[in-house]
């Protein structure tokens, strides 16, 4: 028996609605998300909010008002799955330390324009396939769609080329680096003190999703699963339909 380890793809609630509120639609949607993640009955909640901040989440999570629509995965997610199941609180997992990762992505991108027209589609075509599945407007749907195998292998393919860029590694690498270190941190915070009988929620941006499972599928100590695995394996597709 080993650790049951979730991953949990899904928007940036903050960015989606930056300049506006949800409408009813889409909070019945978070509705049916939460009843789906409750089912998975986790005794572990990790969310992407930087691990130096645990004490801050841990007074957000005792002041958490489940009526409130915070616009924060972590918090609409993770707290309320959390406070469902009578868990003491959640692991912040991430590390966003300053450094190479500061500006990086821009460099990227601006070297890319002037020389790489394939790396600026590849961009192009995820940025719309993700305003796509925006127009769904039901936040259950589209995180079923962003833990498909053929959306989160998109961000796989635009890392991979990314690390081909450049007249010399220091196009892209060092900001590859920070990346797959952040990750690499993620994934040790997730599995730190893990029980056999565990069962893991991760909650984190979908653009984390291929990494995750790459690295916590690479030790051979988890059962790892992605949303849209989970929800199909155990025959909840009727309620995405």
């Amino acid at each position: 028996m080993k650790p049951e380890i979730m991953i949990v793809g899904t928007q940036h609630y903050h960015e989606i609605f930056s300049h506006s509120d949800p409408d009813e639609q889409f909070l019945d949607s978070v509705n049916i998300f939460r009843d789906s993640l409750i089912k998975f009955q986790p005794t572990r909640i990790c969310i992407e909010q930087e691990e130096k901040i645990q004490d801050v989440i841990n007074d957000s999570f005792n002041r958490y008002n489940p009526v409130v629509f915070y616009k924060n995965e972590a918090y609409d997610l993770g707290f309320y799955t959390a406070k469902q199941l009578n868990l003491k609180s959640v692991i912040a997992m991430d590390w966003m330390e300053q450094g190479y990762g500061v500006n990086g992505m821009s460099g990227v991108y601006e070297w890319a324009q002037n020389n790489d027209v394939s790396f600026i589609e590849l961009i192009e075509e995820i940025q719309s396939h993700h305003d796509k599945l925006s127009k769904l407007n039901d936040s259950y749907k589209i995180t079923l769609e962003l833990n498909k195998p053929e959306s989160y292998k998109m961000d796989e393919v635009l890392y991979g080329q990314m690390m081909l860029l450049g007249d010399d590694w220091n196009i892209s690498i060092p900001w590859l680096t920070w990346w797959y270190k952040r990750n690499m941190i993620m994934v040790n915070n997730i599995t730190q003190n893990l029980n056999n009988n565990d069962q893991v929620i991760v909650i984190v941006g979908s653009g984390h999703v291929y990494i995750l499972k790459q690295f916590l599928e690479a030790s051979n100590k988890f059962n790892v699963m992605t949303f849209y695995d989970w929800v199909e394996n155990n025959n909840m597709g009727g309620t995405y339909d």
